[in-house]
């Protein structure tokens, strides 16, 4: 025969499992407000540099933190700046003017042009602010610069060497060599370790009119594999063209093609022009199959007659359509964290976009009069 459980150790379980039940949903409402008050905390700061020393953001060595230049006179200086932390990092000081930079695309070297009276000179510096590398170079003049994204040891140069002659070349950075490449365009883009592409207008000041050519930096072979192209972005898979609409005179049309030459949807945006020659948008992609963003004209613009009113949003490829976020004052570049949660914005990065709360910031202290 079972024995019967006394009265009161059954009410005194009961007990036991009430309050722990209690103490359970305490602990679960409690959490919450901890996440909320850890998010609260998760401010942007602004860099504690005067605005006449700033000169420009050069990008993102992290989500959290960004490759800073500024200056005094004749000696520059870059920082990595902590964007929540408000942390100041000094990295390398130039001792000169620093005209170019530029982040490799692993986040672990940092290209360096800077200018003398001597003549201009190419380093590669490390995150420590240790020279890698160095190589005198005759111009004084604005480098393009655009690193390998497969092979961290090449990338490539180019610039006006006179009014009408234009110089491409690839620096491999192991053996401080410099060859010429075989572009007419002054802004070749890699696509693989050995291919890259550009675009040739053809003489077309207006860039009305374009063909993309694919070299190779094996064979100098440049090959022509599309025509009526006037533009491009690249990233990672994700390739898209710019042309001339052929059914409205005020709109921009935008191809995707995913993965390369594979078409995968079209968008039309409004026109921006400057005495009649294009301005494409500036896009930004996190990464590989991530949301594709974008600075848009609302209306067709003639920035020659007027500033134009402008939106930062995502380009939806399935419903032919920009999904707004946030105004923007001016048709300026971009870059989104690798985190896809804010962007840089401005002519010198100087704001960060906040995706998600929909908000502009600025990160240099404005001008005082």
């Amino acid at each position: 025969m079972r024995k019967k459980v006394p009265k009161t150790i059954g009410i005194g379980i009961f007990v036991l499992l009430f309050a722990a039940v209690l103490f359970l949903g305490g602990c679960s409402k409690e959490h919450p407000k901890e996440t909320g008050k850890a998010e609260e905390e998760h401010v942007y700061h602004e860099l504690p540099i005067s605005y006449e020393s700033f000169r420009k953001v050069i990008g993102w060595l992290s989500d959290e933190e960004i490759l800073v230049h500024a200056g005094e006179m004749n000696a520059d200086t870059l920082y990595r700046f902590n964007l929540f932390s408000g942390k100041l990092t000094p990295i390398y000081e130039a001792g000169s003017i620093i005209l170019t930079a530029a982040i490799s695309e692993n986040k672990q070297q940092i290209f360096i042009q800077v200018a003398g009276e001597a003549g201009g000179e190419l380093r590669i510096i490390n995150l420590a602010g240790e020279e890698q590398q160095k190589l005198a170079i005759e111009t004084n003049g604005y480098l393009n610069v655009q690193w390998n994204p497969v092979e961290q040891n090449q990338l490539f140069i180019s610039y006006y060497q006179w009014e009408e002659e234009m110089v491409v070349q690839k620096w491999d950075i192991e053996t401080n060599q410099l060859k010429d490449i075989k572009s007419n365009s002054l802004t070749p883009i890699w696509y693989s370790e050995n291919l890259y592409l550009y675009v040739d207008n053809t003489g077309d000041f207006l860039l009305k009119t374009g063909e993309l050519y694919m070299g190779d930096i094996r064979n100098d072979e440049v090959t022509r594999i599309r025509n009526q192209v006037s533009g491009f972005f690249l990233s990672n898979d994700t390739f898209v063209t710019f042309s001339p609409s052929d059914f409205s005179k005020n709109e921009l049309l935008l191809t995707r093609q995913y993965p390369f030459m594979v078409d995968k949807g079209f968008i039309t945006v409004p026109k921006v022009s400057m005495n009649e020659r294009l301005v494409f948008p500036y896009l930004t992609q996190s990464g590989r199959k991530e949301a594709i963003y974008g600075v848009f004209a609302k209306e067709p613009t003639q920035l020659e007659l007027e500033t134009g009113e402008f939106e930062f949003g995502k380009l939806n490829f399935d419903t032919r359509k920009i999904e707004p976020i946030v105004d923007v004052p001016d048709n300026a570049p971009i870059s989104i964290a690798g985190n896809g949660r804010y962007s840089l914005y401005g002519w010198r990065f100087e704001y960060i976009i906040d995706l998600e709360q929909k908000k502009v910031y600025p990160l240099i202290p404005m001008e005082t009069p």
